[in-house]
């Protein structure tokens, strides 16, 4: 395992980086997730997550990782509607609770999964630097210029400075919907509705000429009246895809690029690396990285941070939106390549993730247990195979899962056993890059 200081990894869902803190009820759905970082785990480290960590996926995981479930800890901090999850963990002795266990870990620093200012206040009261920045200071001065490129309004504008394609659209407040959606409609015949601040979806409103768009809009509330929105023209879209980079002082680089499942406009799952028609725009994706990159670090920022685009039916790379964050990808691939290091492999495997349904309700040990009976539970010695990359499902039924195998068949080969293994819903979003 690598050798590096401890961390607090801390898994804040719950924060305005993404979306604002009034749609609390869509913040905590997505913190469901959050066991998922316990891939990212090492001896010495400390997760703090708004859910509870079940004791059969922390042990699976860490068995898989080769670390023992004692050299890591666990604090569970339950999320409170509307405000950050800095603040909920000040709640109960909680807060208490991590510096104590901090204490002792030498050259601790905390982690997060996205980067605000309730989080730079918690990283100064515990005394310890974000990482990867030097101190709590250094990762200050960056949070101008990540909540300006989590929004979709920020990024057209930096986008247009730096070249990068974007649809063509305007960006109003909410009074101005109206006016811009009749203006689009005119010239583009279907138009596309973004709240400035969401994530996976949320909000994205598909209109065509007669559509009542108005009035969900206005009773789901996002963004408030003073809320900007994102009128743009609707592509005809064949390939969803992302490219997730990491930057720092002396360096950009791309970590990995892939094709994103969706059902609808909703993220159902990704498949990396880009593979068929849609690998053909990579190096474009890349060379878009890397000029935002670039961006960002002259104005002090470091770690992870993406460019999600499309390519329409005629094979043009459209961008769609940056992630300035950590997002529903980066662990899960940071979990593959821990796994295929472990094994040994040389060369970067294959990966997919997916959220499907079960017929039928069953618990975590189970799954497991069924998916090594049918031999298809991620193995070192042939390096691929079905990994639960999220713990248990609240409903018992919603599955997340990660495969990786030398090429992209074998993938479709195991998700069709766990399909049958799992006794899975039939609909994973976008199967295949070719769409079958």
């Amino acid at each position: 395992m690598e050798q590096r200081s401890p961390w607090v990894v801390y898994a804040n869902f719950v924060s305005d980086a993404a979306l604002g803190l009034e749609a609390g009820a869509v913040l905590e759905r997505w913190a469901t997730q959050a066991p998922r970082k316990v891939w990212l785990l090492g001896p010495g480290d400390i997760l703090v997550s708004p859910v509870p960590v079940s004791r059969d996926f922390l042990s699976y995981a860490l068995g898989l990782l080769g670390a023992p479930d004692a050299a890591v800890s666990v604090i569970h901090a339950p999320p409170r509607r509307g405000v950050a999850m800095a603040e909920a963990l000040r709640d109960d002795g909680r807060l208490e609770a991590l510096s104590r266990l901090a204490a002792g870990r030498a050259g601790i620093t905390l982690l997060p999964t996205a980067l605000d200012a309730s989080t730079i206040a918690l990283a100064e009261e515990l005394g310890m630097a974000v990482t990867p920045y030097r101190s709590a200071r250094a990762a200050a001065a960056a949070l101008d210029i990540t909540s300006r490129l989590n929004t979709k309004a920020g990024f057209r504008q930096v986008a247009a400075e730096l070249g990068i394609r974007t649809p063509e659209g305007r960006t109003c407040r909410r009074d101005g919907l109206h006016d811009a959606v009749h203006e689009h409609l005119a010239a583009h015949g279907r138009v596309v509705l973004k709240p400035d601040r969401s994530a996976g979806g949320h909000g994205m409103t598909f209109v065509s000429p007669g559509d009542r768009w108005w009035t969900g809009i206005q009773e789901d509330g996002l963004g408030g009246a003073d809320g900007l929105w994102v009128v743009e023209e609707w592509l005809d879209v064949a390939h969803s895809v992302s490219i997730q980079m990491e930057a720092g002082p002396r360096e950009i680089r791309p970590v990995f690029s892939g094709e994103m499942r969706t059902a609808g406009a909703v993220f159902t799952g990704y498949v990396s690396p880009l593979t068929g028609a849609a690998a053909g725009v990579r190096a474009e994706l890349e060379r878009w990285g890397g000029a935002l990159g670039r961006y960002l670090a002259d104005r002090g920022y470091a770690g992870p941070f993406g460019i999600d685009a499309v390519v329409t039916r005629d094979g043009t790379l459209v961008a769609t939106e940056s992630n300035i964050r950590r997002t529903a990808t980066t662990t899960p691939q940071a979990m593959v390549a821990r796994l295929s290091r472990a094994a040994g492999l040389e060369e970067d495997p294959a990966w997919l993730l997916g959220q499907r349904r079960a017929a039928t309700v069953f618990g975590f040990a189970e799954a497991v247990d069924r998916l090594g009976a049918a031999g298809i539970d991620w193995r070192s010695a042939t390096g691929e195979g079905v990994v639960l990359y999220a713990d248990a499902p609240h409903d018992g039924r919603s599955w997340r899962y990660a495969i990786t195998a030398p090429e992209h068949e074998r993938l479709w080969e195991l998700e069709e056993r766990l399909t049958d293994v799992l006794g899975l819903d039939g609909r994973p979003g976008s199967r295949r890059p070719d769409g079958t």
